[in-house]
């Protein structure tokens, strides 16, 4: 797999480390700490971990692929961020693909019911929607990491 083109900043593209590896793409996940295989979904989600690492996010407070629990199922969330131990951006990423709707803000919605998150990041690298649980309204960014207001 090639490099995707994605609706993310140059200093974000230039961030996501990958390397071939017999004919496999390898993208190196900061928050697991291994090298991962570049699914079109893998890409989106290393992409949405190095905007949010530049927003002043620490890769030591990102969780990926966390287990979770909705009603009586175990599920898996893309990426969480913590700030002061308690969960703050849950992250739901998609393929390219794969469109944004309310088929995906639903699923975030309900992981977040487990979560209680202040906000929401759904992306599939070309759309990006930020959503604000406690306003109850769309953002047009994420508050930085220093942001007293968050």
């Amino acid at each position: 797999m090639g490099a995707l083109e994605l609706n993310f900043p140059k200093e974000v593209s230039a961030l996501v480390r990958h390397k071939k590896e017999e004919d496999q793409t390898l993208l190196w996940d900061p928050c697991r700490k291994k090298w991962l295989i570049a699914t079109p979904e893998e890409w989106v989600r290393q992409h949405a971990l190095h905007y949010l690492h530049l927003l002043g996010y620490s890769f030591a407070l990102m969780e990926t692929e966390s287990g979770l629990r909705t009603g009586f199922r175990e599920k898996r969330s893309d990426a969480l961020v913590y700030k002061n131990t308690a969960p703050f951006i849950l992250v739901e990423c998609k393929a390219p693909s794969v469109k944004i709707d309310q088929k995906v803000f639903n699923q975030a919605f309900n992981y977040n019911q487990s979560l209680q998150a202040k906000y929401l990041y759904l992306t599939n690298g070309k759309q990006h929607i930020f959503w604000d649980i406690v306003g109850h309204n769309a953002l047009e960014s994420l508050p930085s990491a220093n942001d007293p207001n968050s």
